[in-house]
């Protein structure tokens, strides 16, 4: 081997073991070095992304003590365990942790046949459903985040910055395919990865020259991803798809697992179902538990319904509805509360652990399905009779807000009911239901607020829509310790008869279900009817007058659309009283709130899109159920670049880790002409760039063996004669210390085109 390699693997050897040694062999490099600084950055990302759950689910404090002492355990033992007694340590804290979790979930059993549902689950979060869907997710979090934690404090304890990089990369990855880590966690932890991997691989020796093009590649990759993605099969979060323009407000309604508070929205005037029903009442298809301070959760998973259920535990109606679809759903709209299904539906059919029935199967057009319904029969008075004696799992369930809410929501909401003098929660919620039909109004476009949606609406904007309106009721009933969670689903729809309502995407709607003793949830309605209707009326009219395809059915065609306004309905159920409310009738002399896409201001608001362009502006909008594109697609979303600059830094550290970047920068420099300044540096070159071709096709050189003695060595296998002149160019540049620009010209042409012949079609085409 010449004098130049050995030099180079002795100090590579050197280079990649830290100095020191200890029972385990090896004592922690510098902590303080830019690599570890890099692996830090990454793994407080992944913690950033645990505390953001317990932020929602409580827990923030137990979780910051387990993750210190799983890092300070880490780095601790890094001095004294072997890396495979440390990753047989990590799995031990994984599968220790997560037995435990399963265990303490409740009713649940260790059994073989719980494999299946645990497999599913898994599939379901790195397809885009969020950790906050699990049961006990404080649990969750505090027996999941000492494995990754302790092994990636362990690697970088040891000097192994790339691969605790990898471990910190793939943890965050996890979280970005749940869609639990935001843009800028994301872009921290990627930059903390490319730290690691790009100061690890420039501190190496010769790492300028050797590995440099290695740092350049990941940083082109990265930036060539960030610009150029464009789709990607994604699942349900779409955590990397393009952005598509403004949403429909029933794509952010109804069948998804996760609801998302957005900006602006659009009404889709498709029919999705006729309905037969003696009661008119918001057509109920989900609700949501978690609160997540930017939209809301369904925790749990839903389980066979195999019967009927209970229904209320409080005085009820029995009522049957006919529901025949028109549009393909994944829903049961009925009245609440469904008790069962008819058919052959009723043996696939499923109810989660709100109590709301899902069909389990696809429900196709011209499919109609009966429900049975037990509707909530109670007077005002009962109501506030009620009391506040809850059960321990509702209570705990439905009063959880996260630890970042704004203390002053609860100030704000304590003093609109001290000033009502609302005392018993039914009084209360009376309340808010007329506070915000009095001072607020009601509008398709708003500004999707940053920070927590309640206190933003609460306090910074002065129009929105139902999802606005129900989600900060039920949150301002939560902060005063009232059980209090999120219904979606549908208003009752255009009346065709009294007993018929045909249902259109426009319809997709929200609200608050609050909690009373003895009753069970009942429904109110805080979002202003009368905006709400004018909203609904100028959509559909204009979608007729477009000509626009399935907005109507032969009962329906070409008539006018009944609004709560013209036809009220009473709430039996909500309140047992016999005048209509607010929500069903409107204010039939109060001001209507804007619905031409203003946000309260009398023109559009900056940079949105009006809603109803074709009645009050240019520019088409989709009408179908779509989600449509506002003038194509989108540069992709910050969380898009994120996903895949993560992608990139883990793909490109781990196959620098195991060699293939090397090899490929090496391939591709002997293949490429090179040259330096110095002839006799050119033909050293030359010469160990032969070494590394007869390597591979041969065998290396031997400590000891000279260049003459291995190219000898070698003739008998059939090498190239012109390797000869290569190694004369070289021991005149080693030994004698002079050689021609000529000669290492010809020993850097030679080995290249010992290289292109070696590669099947590169050689064909040089020759």
């Amino acid at each position: 081997m010449s004098s130049r390699s050995s030099t180079s693997t002795a100090a590579a050897t050197t280079a990649s073991v830290p100095t020191g040694v200890g029972p385990g062999g090896v004592v922690p490099a510098g902590l303080a070095s830019p690599a570890s600084l890099g692996v830090g950055v990454a793994l407080l990302a992944v913690v950033r992304v645990f505390t953001s759950i317990t932020d929602v689910v409580g827990g923030t404090g137990q979780l910051l003590a387990v993750v210190v002492v799983a890092g300070g355990l880490g780095v601790g033992l890094a001095r004294f365990i072997s890396p495979r007694i440390a990753i047989r340590l990590t799995a031990v804290l994984a599968g220790t942790g997560l037995l435990g979790y399963y265990v303490a979930i409740p009713g649940s059993q260790v059994t073989l046949a719980s494999i299946p549902a645990i497999a599913f689950d898994v599939v379901s979060l790195v397809t885009g459903l969020s950790v906050l869907r699990l049961v006990l997710v404080d649990v969750w979090v505090l027996v999941f985040a000492p494995a990754p934690t302790f092994l990636a404090a362990y690697l970088t304890g040891r000097g192994r910055h790339v691969s605790g990089a990898a471990v910190a990369g793939g943890t965050l990855g996890f979280f970005v395919l749940t869609g639990d880590a935001g843009t800028v966690v994301t872009l921290t932890g990627v930059l903390g990865m490319a730290v690691a991997a790009g100061t690890s691989t420039l501190t190496a020796a010769r790492g300028v020259r050797s590995h440099g093009w290695t740092l350049a590649t990941i940083l082109a990759v990265m930036l060539l991803a960030s610009a150029t993605v464009t789709l990607v099969p994604t699942g349900a979060a779409q955590p990397w798809a393009v952005e598509r323009g403004t949403p429909a407000i029933e794509s952010t309604l109804v069948e998804d697992e996760e609801l998302d508070i957005v900006g602006t929205t659009r009404l889709s005037p498709t029919v999705r179902f006729t309905i037969v029903s003696p009661v008119a009442r918001n057509w109920h298809t989900g609700s949501y538990d978690t609160y997540t301070g930017d939209g809301w959760v369904r925790s749990g998973d839903a389980v066979p319904l195999n019967g009927s259920l209970a229904g209320p535990p409080g005085a009820s109606t029995a009522v049957e509805s006919s529901v025949t679809i028109e549009t393909a759903r994944q829903t049961i709209p009925a009245p609440w509360q469904a008790v069962s299904v008819d058919g052959s539906l009723a043996q696939t059919a499923q109810v989660d652990e709100r109590g709301t029935i899902h069909p389990g199967v696809s429900l196709r057009p011209g499919e109609t399905v009966t429900v049975q319904s037990r509707v909530i029969d109670a007077s005002p008075a009962s109501l506030r009779e009620a009391g506040t004696d809850y059960p321990a799992t509702i209570e705990e369930r439905y009063t959880q807000l996260p630890e970042s809410t704004p203390d002053r929501v609860k100030a704000r909401t304590t003093a609109i009911l001290e000033e009502a003098d609302a005392e018993t929660p039914y009084d209360q919620a009376v309340k808010l239901e007329e506070y915000f039909a009095t001072e607020y109004a009601y509008s398709l476009s708003v500004d999707k607020p940053t920070g927590d949606v309640a206190d933003a609406f609460l306090f910074e904007m002065n129009a929105g829509y139902c999802t606005y309106f129900a989600t900060t009721m039920a949150v301002m009933l939560r902060s005063q310790g009232v059980p209090a969670r999120l219904a979606t689903g549908y208003d009752s729809g255009q009346p065709v008869s009294d007993t018929e309502y045909v249902v259109r995407g426009q319809d997709a709607h929200a609200w608050v279900m609050v909690y009373f003793p003895e009753h069970g949830w009942v429904e109110f309605d805080p979002t202003p009817a009368a905006g709400r209707d004018q909203a609904e009326r100028v959509r559909l009219a204009e979608a007729r007058a477009d000509g626009v395809d399935d907005v109507d059915t032969d009962r329906t065609e070409g008539g006018i659309v009944t609004t709560r306004e013209e036809e009220p309905v009473d709430r039996p159920a909500a309140d047992g009283a016999t005048t209509p409310t607010e929500t069903d009738v409107g204010a039939s002399n109060g001001s209507v709130g804007p619905t031409d896409g203003t946000n309260g201001t009398g023109g559009p608001a900056p940079g949105e899109q009006n809603p109803f362009p074709s009645a009050f502006g240019s520019g088409a909008v989709p009408t179908d159920g779509t989600a449509g594109s506002a003038g194509g697609p989108s540069l992709p979303a910050p969380r898009t670049v994120g996903y895949w600059m993560v992608v990139v830094v883990a793909v490109a550290a781990s196959a620098r880790r195991v060699g293939v970047t090397d090899r490929v920068y090496h391939a591709v420099r002997l293949r490429t002409p090179n040259r330096s300044r110095s002839p006799r540096a050119d033909a050293l070159q030359a010469f160990e760039d032969l070494e590394r071709l007869l390597a591979r096709r041969y065998r290396a050189r031997r400590p000891g063996e000279t260049p003459r003695s291995y190219l000898a060595a070698l003739q008998d296998r059939g090498v190239d004669n012109r390797v000869h002149a290569v190694r004369e160019a070289y021991e005149r540049a080693a030994y004698a210390g002079t050689v021609s620009r000529h000669e290492a010209t010809d020993a850097n042409r030679t080995v290249r085109r010992l290289a292109l012949e070696s590669t099947p079609l590169l050689g064909r085409l040089w020759s």
